[in-house]
C-alpha cells in the first residue's frame, strides 16, 4: 500500500469490496449517532439532537448521503454519460467512514472539561494558563482538520475517479455544487429535527 492508495484507493481496489465497506457507514454512523446523540445533517456537518431516537437519526444520516449521492450522480453523468452509480455512493459512502471518527469526541469527558477550563480561564483570567488544557483543544482541533482533509480527498478523487473529469471548469462546478448540495441539505434536515 502507497500513498496513492490511501488517498485514492478508488483507482486499487475492487468496486464490490468499496460498496461493501462503504455501506458498513450508513449502520456505524447511525449507531454511533445514535450512541452520541448526534447525526449527519448533510455530508460534513455532525450535529447535535436534543431529542434524540434511533429514527430520527437514521432517517437524517440517510437523507444526508442520499442526497449527495444523487446530486452527485446526476452531476457525474453531464459530465460523463458513462459514469457509474455504484462508483459515486463508493465515493459518498467511503469519505464519509472517515468521518466517523468524530462522532464520539463530544463523549469523551477529558476533552469537555478541557474546554470547559479554558472558557474559565477566559473570563476569569486571574489564575495560571491552561498549557494541559490548551494542549489537549489545539490537538483535536488538529485531528478534526486532518481527518476532515482525508475524508474530502477521498470524496474528490472518488468522484474524479468515477468521471474521469479533468477540465478545471468540472472541478470548480463539482466543488460549488458539493458545497451547495451541503448547505441545502443542512437547511432541510434541521428543519426535521
Amino acid at each position: 500500500m502507497n500513498w496513492k492508495t490511501i488517498f485514492n484507493p478508488f483507482e486499487k481496489f475492487d468496486e464490490k469490496l468499496l460498496l461493501f465497506i462503504g455501506l458498513l457507514t450508513i449502520p456505524l454512523s447511525i449507531g454511533i449517532g445514535y450512541w452520541t446523540e448526534s447525526s449527519f445533517s448533510s455530508i460534513y456537518k455532525i450535529s447535535s439532537l436534543e431529542e434524540t431516537s434511533l429514527q430520527t437519526v437514521a432517517v437524517l444520516t440517510l437523507i444526508s448521503f442520499t442526497s449527495a449521492i444523487v446530486v452527485l450522480f446526476i452531476l457525474g453523468k453531464i459530465f460523463n454519460n458513462k459514469t457509474r452509480l455504484i462508483d459515486i455512493i463508493n465515493t459518498v459512502l467511503i469519505s464519509q467512514l472517515i468521518l466517523i471518527f468524530l462522532q464520539p469526541i463530544g463523549k469523551l469527558a477529558f476533552i469537555n472539561e478541557a474546554k470547559e477550563r479554558m472558557i474559565s480561564y477566559q473570563n476569569h483570567s486571574g489564575g495560571s494558563f491552561p498549557f494541559l488544557d490548551t494542549a489537549i483543544t489545539m490537538a483535536m482541533a488538529m485531528f478534526f482538520i486532518v481527518i476532515l482533509i482525508y475524508s474530502i480527498i477521498i470524496y474528490y478523487n472518488g468522484f474524479k475517479t468515477a468521471t474521469n473529469i479533468k477540465k478545471w471548469q468540472h472541478i470548480v462546478l463539482f466543488a460549488f455544487v458539493s458545497l451547495i448540495t451541503t448547505l441545502v441539505c443542512q437547511i432541510l434536515t434541521t428543519q426535521l429535527i
